[in-house]
């Protein structure tokens, strides 16, 4: 499905204040053993700056709540999450008006925290990580390209848990030839307890992977 011209609503620019999260200093520390398929995120002093707010941990490879740890005074946190090897934890700096960029980091088979590789690194998606809504009513669009050599087909997306009163236009798998483009369009519909979740684009052929985009409000 291409487009051509379309008109999307512009993104806002993350305020001056907002906080930032080192990924380079977050690691995996101890978990007591009572804790089965749950590790424990750290983050050295100086991980959040400024050291205020909270970090939002999620598990893009389960459906849990996300989890959230308050950040200490030297811009350190600590939180146990359910998790196991292989699997993809996003995590973002929160205060109460604002937020990180999200981070990405995969617990590799030796149990280490690393970056996330980028799934087919030529298919861009605007914007790539986190999509932000005023409240409820308002509606934003993600553009979907392909900049790769072939054609991708990309599963119906889906969200990560349906419970934030979110919901997503077109609903259909996305086949997208060389170059071509298309937009899905997010709104928050109604108010709930939650106010996030996570889209997934999958890409199933010419070969498997993920891409996934935050939505908050």
């Amino acid at each position: 499905m291409a487009i051509a011209g379309c008109v999307v609503s512009p993104q806002p620019s993350p305020p001056v204040d907002s906080p930032e999260l080192d990924g380079g200093l977050v690691s995996v520390g101890l978990t007591p053993e009572s804790l089965l398929e749950s590790i424990t995120i750290v983050g050295a002093p100086g991980a959040v700056d400024p050291a205020e707010g909270s970090v939002v941990v999620t598990n893009l490879d389960r459906d849990d709540a996300p989890s959230v740890a308050p950040v200490q005074p030297d811009g350190s946190f600590e939180i146990v999450v359910n998790g196991a090897l292989s699997e993809e934890l996003r995590l973002q700096a929160k205060t109460q008006d604002a937020r990180s960029q999200p981070v990405d980091l995969l617990l590799d088979a030796s149990g280490n925290l690393v970056s996330s590789p980028v799934d087919f690194a030529c298919l861009t998606i605007e914007p790539a990580l986190w999509l932000e809504l005023d409240g409820q009513g308002d509606a934003r669009s993600i553009v979907v390209t392909n900049g790769c050599a072939e054609a991708l087909t990309i599963a119906a997306p889906r969200l990560r848990r349906g419970l934030a009163g979110f919901t997503f236009s077109p609903t259909a798998p996305i086949a997208l030839g060389a170059g071509e483009a298309t937009t899905v369009t997010v709104r928050a519909v109604t108010t709930t307890q939650e106010d996030e979740d996570v889209i997934f684009f999958e890409i199933v052929a010419p070969t498997a992977g993920r891409r996934a985009i935050t939505i908050t409000r």
